[in-house]
């Protein structure tokens, strides 16, 4: 059982970054999920600012690239969760060769602290987007 749940995560995790990979970065910070056929974030049209989720695909295809920094810069939030999707599928492959998972111990991780770790990282990449924005003047977006 331990190999499958392993080969779940990896082709969950590695598919989301091999897809980052396939994907050119938005120049502007955000916008790159629009490669996809999807229409602009609807939120930002409206409110001229980011939604929580703005950027998450432009940092995912900056991480792939280990453009760091840019990650950061189009979506904290989003760095952070592709550097958990990296760390979790290297955990699945070791665990899929050696059929055991990492001896990591998280127990103190308990599942309303995942959810509240989450949602910080969801909150906070947010309105860090938001504050880099009002510093260098590309927020609010200018029609």
């Amino acid at each position: 059982m331990t190999r499958l749940i392993a080969l779940g995560v990896l082709l969950g995790c590695g598919g989301v970054l091999g897809v980052a990979a396939w994907l050119r970065p938005d120049p502007r910070g955000l916008g790159t999920h629009q490669q996809f056929g999807f229409a602009p974030c609807g939120f930002l049209l409206q409110t001229r600012l980011p939604c929580p989720s703005c950027g998450m695909t432009t940092a995912f295809a900056h991480a792939v690239r280990f453009h760091w920094l840019r990650a950061v810069y189009a979506q904290p939030g989003g760095f952070i969760l592709a550097l958990g999707a990296a760390i979790a599928s290297v955990a699945a492959l070791l665990a899929l060769l050696r059929g055991r998972w990492p001896a990591w111990h998280f127990g103190i991780l308990t599942p309303y602290r995942l959810f509240l770790s989450l949602l910080i990282v969801l909150v906070g990449g947010w309105a860090l987007k938001i504050l880099f924005g009002l510093i260098d003047g590309t927020l609010p977006v200018r029609n």
